[in-house]
């Protein structure tokens, strides 16, 4: 599955529907379907979001899910607190994943770039594309 990270405009709609199902609205979903149990056993909430969810270090739909997956977790807090429910959250930092794979990024980076409509390239430049590559094995180097 291609890399659904990048500028936002060499993105679709699509790219942001599939990473925000899984892991925004998913996280919600499960947490509405179990909220009534936990409430019950006056337990406690714990959802992952990502340091990405409180910076956006690129395009596309994984910062926007986890910065929604803070506001959920943020707004539950507050109505749970009635019930002696805790919402907790866990924003992790980096680290070397599948996801962080500097060449399947890269690849991925260049597919959409090779995809892209002449007119938007030209918009771009190439050295745009080329600081663009830069900046991600900058920070994927990080990790």
């Amino acid at each position: 599955t291609l890399f659904r990270s990048g500028p936002n405009e060499w993105l679709t709609i699509q790219d942001y529907r599939q990473v925000m199902a899984v892991n925004a609205l998913g996280t919600i979903e499960v947490t509405l379907n179990f909220l009534s149990l936990i409430k019950k056993a006056r337990g406690r909430v714990v959802n992952m979001a990502s340091v990405l969810g409180r910076i956006s270090a690129n395009g596309g739909g994984y910062c926007v899910s986890k910065y929604a997956v803070e506001a959920f977790s943020d707004s539950l807090r507050r109505d749970m607190y009635h019930f002696g429910v805790r919402v907790c959250l866990i924003e992790p930092g980096f680290f070397k994943t599948a996801v962080t794979d500097l060449d399947a990024i890269e690849e991925a980076l260049r597919q959409r770039w090779s995809q892209m409509p002449p007119d938007a390239r030209r918009t771009y430049g190439e050295t745009y594309f080329q600081n663009y590559l830069q900046v991600q094995r900058t920070i994927m180097n990080l990790i």
